[in-house]
């Protein structure tokens, strides 16, 4: 197994398209497609599935994905310690987010930093949730963007809230809500309901609970997902409806929809989480850039 392979996997699984995947990854379509088929007969079984016209992980995919990331993670991060430890590199920020951070968040940020000197050196690492939290404990990371902490990782760390999204439904098209502009959340509680994984991103699961209970109601989990992308494929695929940060609306979602939430209405954090006392010079020009950038959106 190759490491290339990973990462081609890892982008077809986060794009849900061959085509979307290749393009982001600047190779051309046939090959990302035969490195894909070379892993799957490696691992003896496939990752992907296509349902009406559309591409899904299978069960398989979404358990590798998860350990695909934390390999090519723990790979870069690896070589990157011990040039900097035994070698002459530079000593880097580490900055772990979630994919749908990068182009309007992190990048903006990111770039902004570097042009204020040549010498901020900053690595990037997308992970999800629970690996940012594993690697922020580590030493592996040195800043984070979460969503939910748990009270005993709030005592741990330091965090500034750099952005608060508000929450909308999302429902399959064809829902007999759909067309409404803003719904009360109420109206679902005999929806069954799709969460995001607790594993993988901890305290969602409690999250949407609290939310659904101060409306009156105990919601019907039937199902879990391991990223915003596979949520919204299910959502689409008629398996149930789900809360989300409207900045979620971005991401590809071809077959449900965002409405507005009347009431409750409530907002998702964008927490920047890291340790105590972490140097003040890079360090918080990358912070200060990140609450820039989310205050532009």
């Amino acid at each position: 197994m190759e490491f290339h392979q990973l990462r081609y996997f890892i982008a077809a699984a986060e794009e849900l398209s061959v085509t979307a995947a290749a393009k982001r990854l600047y190779i051309s379509q046939p090959a990302l497609s035969r490195q894909i088929q070379a892993l799957e007969d490696k691992l003896g079984v496939p990752l992907f599935d296509r349902i009406r016209k559309r591409m899904h992980l299978t069960e398989a995919g979404r358990f590798f994905l998860v350990r695909a990331r934390q390999i090519v993670c723990d790979a870069d991060t690896s070589v990157q310690l011990v040039q900097e430890k035994f070698g002459e590199a530079k000593r880097k920020i580490r900055l772990g987010f979630i994919s749908i951070f990068l182009d309007d968040i992190v990048a903006p940020a990111v770039k902004a930093v570097r042009k204020q000197s040549d010498k901020f050196e900053i690595s990037l690492h997308e992970l999800s949730p629970k690996a940012q939290l594993d690697r922020l404990r580590d030493d592996q990371l040195d800043l984070a963007l979460l969503g939910n902490l748990s009270d005993e990782d709030r005592t741990r760390y330091e965090m500034k809230c750099i952005m608060r999204s508000p929450m909308a439904a999302v429902l399959p098209d064809d829902h007999k809500l759909a067309k409404r502009k803003q719904i009360i959340l109420s109206e679902l509680q005999d929806e069954p309901f799709v969460s995001l994984s607790d594993a993988i991103f901890p305290g969602r699961r409690q999250f949407l609970r609290n939310v659904c209970q101060s409306q009156g109601f105990d919601p019907n989990i039937a199902e879990e997902a391991d990223s915003l992308s596979l949520l919204l494929g299910s959502v689409s695929a008629g398996d149930g409806v789900a809360i989300l940060p409207a900045h979620s609306q971005k991401l590809p979602h071809a077959g449900s929809v965002f409405v507005h939430l009347k009431t409750p209405v409530i907002y998702a954090e964008v927490l920047a989480v890291y340790k105590p006392n972490q140097p003040t010079g890079a360090f918080r020009k990358l912070l200060g850039e990140l609450e820039k950038s989310a205050a532009a959106i």
